[in-house]
């Protein structure tokens, strides 16, 4: 489709005014509001007791659900991708469950799975406390960011298809080796992205959140309920700015820390993928020598100069 330039300046003004409008000034104006009294102010609200307590805790949470989604995550999208068994579409819409169900009807849920009058309160008696705990909480984040790494894996594994799978296959390779050195270097990106999704919506979880935990600072308040612990019941109007920007604070160094790790790894795969290049053309270049040779001249030693090249490329592949 042809536009004007008229038009796609429109476009483009309308696209920064909305950015503008719903993300750029909000978070402009908390920051501002955080650091409306000075520095100093901002960091005792958040090195109080209850704002450590809340980070230790919002942090403990990430640590625990990131590497279960990905692990389940891979297996699901594993099986859905791969797998053709009764049932799949009723598994597709289970993992897109979360994406409907409003996180507090989440929260209701698993109270009454997991409350004291719930289908497994029992548990409870031996000493094992889920709701109002940790475990509730954890329970709440791994439904909400199940989708995340499932949807961003799929599509990647459907496709790169099962070709290269196949053939580690039938040279002798294992379900792990082929997995390790063949499956999981292709979804990796789609991988990285889902995590980055899983972290973010983890780190600002509240409502599945809110009705699993008890509140109490210290015990189960993450930083998400902190903010709305002191916006609403302490009307600490400020306070609640200094950790809702903690938060963001947070976040962005989850993000930074990921794009590093992936700029890295691409820097890597882009050098191991140069020097490969270069070992194939040395050895091209050897062997063309050893086939223009003369007749009457040593193929032993040219053999022998093509070694090198042979096993350099060898060793990159």
């Amino acid at each position: 489709m042809i536009v004007s330039r008229f038009t796609r300046l429109a476009l483009r003004t309308v696209a920064l005014l909305y950015l503008l409008v719903l993300l750029v000034v909000p978070v402009a104006l908390i920051f501002w509001r955080s650091f409306e009294h000075g520095i100093g102010q901002f960091w005792d609200w958040i090195t109080t007791p209850a704002a450590v307590s809340a980070l230790q805790l919002t942090l403990l949470v990430v640590v625990i659900v990131v590497p279960l989604n990905v692990v389940f995550g891979i297996l699901t999208a594993l099986a859905l991708a791969r797998g053709r068994f009764p049932g799949k579409g009723l598994l597709q819409a289970i993992v897109d469950l979360p994406f409907a169900v409003s996180p507090v009807v989440v929260g209701v849920a698993l109270i009454a799975l997991w409350g004291s009058q719930g289908w497994f309160g029992g548990v409870e008696s031996l000493g094992f406390r889920v709701i109002f705990g940790i475990p509730g909480m954890v329970i709440a984040t791994i439904f909400v960011t199940l989708p995340f790494v499932v949807r961003e894996v799929e599509p990647v594994l459907r496709e790169i298809g099962t070709e290269q799978e196949e053939a580690a296959a039938t040279l002798g390779a294992t379900g792990w080796q082929t997995f390790s050195r063949i499956t999981l270097p292709a979804i990796r990106w789609g991988l990285t992205y889902g995590v980055i999704l899983t972290v973010a919506r983890s780190l600002g979880e509240f409502g599945a959140v809110t009705m699993v935990s008890s509140n109490f600072p210290g015990v189960s308040q993450t930083l998400t309920l902190l903010v709305h612990s002191r916006y609403t019941d302490d009307y600490n109007e400020y306070g609640a700015y200094a950790a809702a920007t903690l938060l963001m604070m947070v976040a962005i160094a989850v993000l930074v820390v990921m794009t590093v790790i992936e700029r890295r790894a691409k820097g890597k795969l882009a050098e191991a993928s140069e020097e490969t290049v270069k070992a194939v053309s040395a050895l091209r270049k050897a062997e063309e020598a050893q086939e223009a040779a003369t007749p009457g001249a040593d193929s032993t030693d040219l053999k022998s100069a093509a070694e090198p090249a042979r096993q350099g490329a060898g060793k990159e592949n």
